[in-house]
């Protein structure tokens, strides 16, 4: 189903079943497999391929170049920049007779840079931010930064991605002035609906 609020490129190939809701943008050349879901105000560049059944949360915008397979979880807000690659198997092998699929989950707010490769089975939290170029293997924990090969979390990040800090920095830190000027509405409400689950989980 595509809804009529949506907008899908002549070249890109939609399969039955697929479910592109309101204000997707999908460009040149994509193709979305049966069952995925493509949540309001996704934006797909050039090139994209979503996999069978694979969910992209709303509002997350995914660069040219990249192929999300099954096993992926993409939650909202995320950015996945040109090119990065996914993985869902970490010892892939030809005529192997049984073969499972291992989970990688970004969650809300994440950025990824380009040509990043990410090894499945990890987790980057919310709001992480991943270098262009690094190669992650292992799980990166919400707000921090995490670059070079393999990745190491090197500072930790605000909420909108433009001031760096030191690792340990209070979650008081994390919401700055800066990212009430940035963040559109809708975010800044779920950072702080996040701000304030993870201060209850500290008790």
């Amino acid at each position: 189903m595509i809804s009529p609020h949506a907008f899908v490129h002549s070249t890109a190939v939609v399969e039955p079943l697929a479910e592109i809701q309101d204000h997707v943008k999908v460009w040149h050349f994509c193709h979305i497999r049966e069952n995925a879901v493509l949540e309001h105000h996704v934006s797909l560049g050039r090139d994209v391929y979503v996999d069978i059944g694979v969910r992209v949360g709303h509002h997350t915008r995914i660069q040219n170049g990249v192929s999300v397979f099954q096993g992926l979880t993409v939650s909202p807000w995320g950015f996945i920049g040109p090119h990065a690659i996914f993985t869902n198997d970490p010892a892939p092998r030809v005529g192997s007779k049984s073969w499972k699929i291992v989970p990688t989950v970004l969650e809300t707010g994440m950025s990824i840079g380009a040509g990043a490769i990410i090894r499945c089975g990890i987790t980057i939290g919310a709001f992480a931010m991943i270098g262009a170029g690094a190669i992650v293997t292992k799980n990166v924990p919400p707000f921090h930064l995490a670059v070079g090969f393999p990745a190491e979390c090197r500072q930790m990040v605000c909420a909108c991605g433009q001031t760096f800090l030191p690792i340990a920095t209070n979650d008081k830190e994390l919401v700055r002035d800066c990212c009430l000027r940035n963040l559109v509405p809708e975010l800044l409400t779920e950072v702080q609906d996040l701000m304030k689950k993870r201060r209850m989980s500290l008790g």
